[in-house]
Formats: C-alpha cells, structure tokens, sequence
C-alpha cells in the first residue's frame, strides 16, 4: 500500500507533499474525508506509485471518518474495467494508505 497524507483543503501536492483533502468536521464534531480528494489521490497514487497506465474516474463514499485502524473502499476505473482499491485510514491527521486495485 502506498501512503497520502492529507493537509490543506484547497492545497496540492504529491505522495511525499501535503495534498487536497484535509479532513473537515462534520455534524457531532467528528472528522471527515473530502471524497472528491481522496478520488484525485487515488488516481495520482495508482498513476506515480504503482505506474499504472489507464486509469479512469475514482469513487469514494462520503462522509468517512478520519479513524486510525478503519478503511473504506473506493472503485476506480483501470483499463475500462472497474476496479476496487482499499483505503486504510492511518493517522487521525488524514495519512491513509491506497491498495492495489483488486
């Protein structure tokens, strides 16, 4: 699995540097992820890490919780086919790991 950390809602970057999606609070003070930047982090993940060629639109679910020890499944497309990657939550400031499409 490849890691991303999440720093700043509107900043950019790559897997070593801050990038979109920082956690937000949601209703009942809790945290989470910005679904629209975690898609675009496991796009530039699959692409740079794991050199993948042909990958299309992520999906992730909103509304999940920036819990250490949790993850969540997001689809993408490679090569036309839809695929699912694991997301695995790992720090309560937003680093979580990319898996390998499956």
């Amino acid at each position: 699995m490849r890691s991303r950390h999440l720093v700043l809602v509107l900043a950019l970057g790559a897997c070593t540097s801050p990038t979109t999606g920082k956690p937000v609070p949601a209703p009942g003070t809790r945290e989470v992820f910005v679904a629209k930047s975690v898609e675009r982090g496991v796009v530039q993940i699959l692409e740079d890490e794991y050199k993948i060629s042909g990958v299309g639109v992520a999906r992730c679910p909103e509304g999940q919780a920036v819990e250490p020890g949790t993850s969540f499944d997001c689809t993408v497309e490679v090569g036309g086919q839809v695929k699912t990657v694991e997301i695995r939550v790992k720090t309560a400031d937003g680093e979580y790991e990319v898996g390998q499409p499956r």
